[in-house]
């Protein structure tokens, strides 16, 4: 777009809420935007009423949930922000509120006042439910958010029922506003997890995850990308969700102080443990209808230890398994390498990569005669490519691919371009992003579409990516449930520098038949074999108690020997 963008805000005064006003922050931080109106939409005065009147048009049916609104719930996104310094020279149309009963919520002169500035795009931030000429008048139309995943949860409070009916997930959508309430044209969507012990953490990561796809969104449109405003039509039917009334909120603040009290007593008498085995079966048997999962695992590693994110390849017609190390008690995690005894059990180890910082998620990619590696560390803000070396004893640094940090970086080629993909925090279960280029040193350029997805069922990367059947398929994380963690399968189909589609295929995990049945992390490909990375559940019972009990029972006390990896000081 040669010009400028021309970009308007409808809001009901100058104190935003404060996930609104990150969104026009970074509205106005793309490079290409100008506001040119803010249209403060003046809501009507309350007409003067006698205590009696009041009393009697209170929604006495709803009191208890507007008493707790008002008093008792507090997010953070929701907390006010003064943007009159922000937005003191964009010029400003007062509108006068009309009569409820018509269609248009704008007077004539209103709308002749508002198209003078000739806005591209109108942000609604405001309260009213917009109808009429409004909603054609910017070029690109009028855009607005709703908290909620459109096809199930119309209408208000955001978030609430999505606790009340138990829903792993709640989404939210920007939309090009229709005549149809919560049924526009979907402009952005994503998933994040329901957190559903608490309204006001769950209401802030979608509200904050969310506020930035307008300036998503807006980017394209400076690009020349016009059809990105086009969206998608809701097809929606849903019902349109109401305040709650007393019985329903009720049995709300029973639901919630139920799950705080699982989730605090699972989080202070049990800790995850985990580790991997392998599927002597190729990764593509997963896609079977009841694929086989008997999975040989490894010796548990030893307390406060953990082995996580496997990644193999073959050297000397043997198996080495790459993975993450980690201490709990140092917080510190390096890369280390598994490989088979004499009694081909993978148990002879050496550390292949350490530093101050943590390494993790060592991704690895066998190309012709070398071992590629793309590990994730935590402190770096880059992306770094190492190789295996000759003697198989530590991982060479060869260059930089990114400079930016990833979460679970996974790189690999297709349709004669290289990919990687991964997360970002302060999303890094939510938000996808790729990265291509035509070799695999790079450069790399961002995909047009950043991010990909917003959905935390099938984002962060969980594996190998593999074909089957001229089909390229993406192991990814689903974090939604808070009992168990799995791995979606996703099918790929269409991939381009600016373009993205995929679909969901099947979900496997928890292993409920496995001693490690907590959730399934990773899964990834060597050749005609799968690795496996699991978690278990560990009951948190203090020495002490230990103690107390062998006294109690007449019988010393036996502690499990330490399962440590054997380091592979002889090669």
């Amino acid at each position: 777009m040669g010009e400028k963008l021309r970009v308007g805000i409808l809001c009901d005064g100058l104190e935003l809420e404060q996930w609104q006003a990150e969104c026009v922050r970074l509205v106005l931080a793309v490079d290409g935007v100008e506001p040119v109106v803010l249209v403060l939409y003046e809501k009507p005065a309350r007409k003067a009423s006698s205590f009696v009147q009041r009393v009697l048009h209170h929604p006495w049916h709803m009191a208890l949930y507007l008493w707790w609104r008002k008093n008792r719930f507090k997010p953070a996104a929701l907390s006010k922000v003064d943007v009159s310094d922000r937005l003191a020279q964009v010029p400003r149309v007062a509108c006068k509120p009309v009569d409820q009963g018509t269609d248009l919520p704008f007077e004539p002169d209103d709308l002749r006042a508002i198209a003078h500035y000739r806005p591209d795009v109108l942000l609604s931030f405001g309260s009213n439910i917009l109808k009429g000429e409004i909603l054609t008048l910017p070029r690109y139309g009028v855009w607005s958010y709703h908290h909620g995943d459109e096809e199930k949860y119309r209408g208000q409070p955001p978030g609430f029922w999505e606790i009340m009916d138990g829903a792993p997930v709640t989404g939210a959508v920007l939309q090009r506003l229709t005549e149809k309430q919560d049924g526009g044209f979907i402009l952005a969507k994503g998933w994040f997890r329901t957190i559903d012990h608490s309204l006001s953490a769950s209401i802030d990561a979608v509200l904050m995850g969310s506020a930035g796809w307008a300036a998503q969104v807006c980017r394209a449109l400076v690009e020349d990308k016009s059809d990105a405003a086009n969206g998608r039509p809701s097809t929606t039917n849903a019902a349109i969700k109401k305040y709650p009334g007393n019985i329903d909120f009720i049995n709300f603040l029973i639901t919630l102080h139920g799950n705080k009290r699982r989730s605090f007593q699972r989080l202070s008498s049990q800790r995850l443990e985990r580790n991997f085995g392998v599927l002597y079966l190729p990764i593509s048997s997963l896609l079977d209808a009841r694929p086989n999962l008997n999975v040989r695992w490894l010796p548990a590693p030893s307390e406060g230890q953990s082995r996580s994110a496997p990644f193999g390849y073959m050297a000397d017609g043997q198996l080495n398994v790459l993975y993450e190390k980690f201490d709990h008690a140092t917080g510190k995690g390096e890369i280390s390498r598994l490989r088979p005894k004499r009694d081909n059990i993978l148990k002879r180890s050496r550390t292949m990569l350490t530093s101050i910082g943590h390494y993790s998620h060592p991704f690895v990619l066998q190309k012709d005669d070398t071992v590629n590696v793309v590990p994730e560390c935590g402190a770096n803000d880059r992306v770094e490519l190492y190789r295996v070396n000759e003697a198989n004893d530590s991982l060479e640094l060869q260059g930089t691919l990114l400079n930016e940090r990833l979460s679970a970086p996974t790189l690999f080629e297709h349709n004669g371009l290289w990919w990687i993909m991964g997360t970002k925090p302060p999303l890094d279960d939510v938000a996808l992003y790729a990265y291509y280029a035509s070799s695999m040193e790079g450069p790399y350029s961002p995909h047009a579409m950043q991010p990909l997805k917003m959905d935390i069922r099938s984002a962060r990367p969980a594996g190998t990516p593999f074909k089957h059947e001229g089909a390229l398929y993406r192991p990814a994380a689903d974090v939604s449930k808070t009992d168990g963690r799995r791995v979606s399968i996703m099918r790929v189909t269409e991939l381009t520098p600016t373009t993205f589609r995929e679909e969901w295929v099947k979900n496997i995990g928890p292993l409920k038949g496995s001693v490690w049945n907590a959730g399934l992390h990773t899964i990834s490909a060597v050749g005609e074999q799968t690795l496996v990375e699991c978690e278990r559940s560990v009951q948190t019972i203090s020495r002490t108690k230990r103690s107390s009990k062998a006294k109690k029972s007449g019988k010393r006390e036996k502690l499990a020997k330490p399962d440590d990896d054997e380091e592979d000081d002889q090669e």
